[in-house]
């Protein structure tokens, strides 16, 4: 599956310049068929995953998620996203790593605060 969801990504972006309306339609349609497939994953609790760090991604997770203010259908979307990169680490070393590594290549950069040179105000987020 996630090999499934990976290849249509990839044909997506690399293929883009270059197709039919046709082609179009059909990798938006495997898009979909990748959507539909991460609503079949499991949530991931603190119960049934078993790397340490996964308790702060769940944390952060639904602190998120309580925080934004978006409609439903989004906000799934958003956890469905959310629920597979916290899978993807739970189980597959090598990207546990690629993680573990851009997190600490990020904590040793300066980081702007949110809404750095922002002019507009989100109603879409809770927490000030």
């Amino acid at each position: 599956m996630q090999a499934a969801i990976s290849l249509g990504i990839k044909a997506l972006i690399l293929k883009a310049q270059n197709v039919n309306k046709l082609k179009t339609i059909w990798y938006l349609w495997y898009l979909w068929k990748a959507y539909k497939a991460l609503s079949c994953l499991p949530e991931p609790t603190l119960e049934n995953t078993s790397h340490p760090n996964i308790r702060n991604l769940i944390q952060a997770r639904d602190w998120l998620l309580e925080n934004c203010n978006l409609s439903e259908d989004r906000r799934t979307f958003i956890r469905r996203i959310i629920n597979f990169g916290i899978i993807i680490y739970d189980y597959d070393s090598p990207w546990r790593w690629i993680i573990d590594s851009l997190r600490e290549k990020l904590m040793e950069k300066t980081w702007e605060k949110r809404g750095y040179d922002d002019k507009r105000h989100y109603t879409w987020w809770g927490n000030k």
